[in-house]
């Protein structure tokens, strides 16, 4: 039977934990971090392509942040 070697695109995100000023510093440092590591990603999942046409089939578009403590 032939043998095939495939490539699949994965979609999902990480967390990780971040001290900053603000929403934006924040994923600014997060994107950085060398906490930013395989043992981050919350979730993921292979899929056949993760956009087609204007429908988005990823687990994430767009990087946010939530404030967690406040000092």
């Amino acid at each position: 039977m032939p043998r095939y070697e495939v490539q699949l695109p994965i979609t999902g995100y990480a967390i990780i934990e971040v001290e900053a000023e603000d929403e934006k510093s924040a994923i600014d440092v997060a994107l950085q971090s060398e906490d930013l590591t395989l043992s981050s990603i919350e979730t993921w999942a292979a899929v056949e392509q993760v956009v087609e046409g204007n429908v988005f089939y990823g687990e994430l578009n767009e990087a946010s942040a939530e404030l967690i403590k406040d000092d």
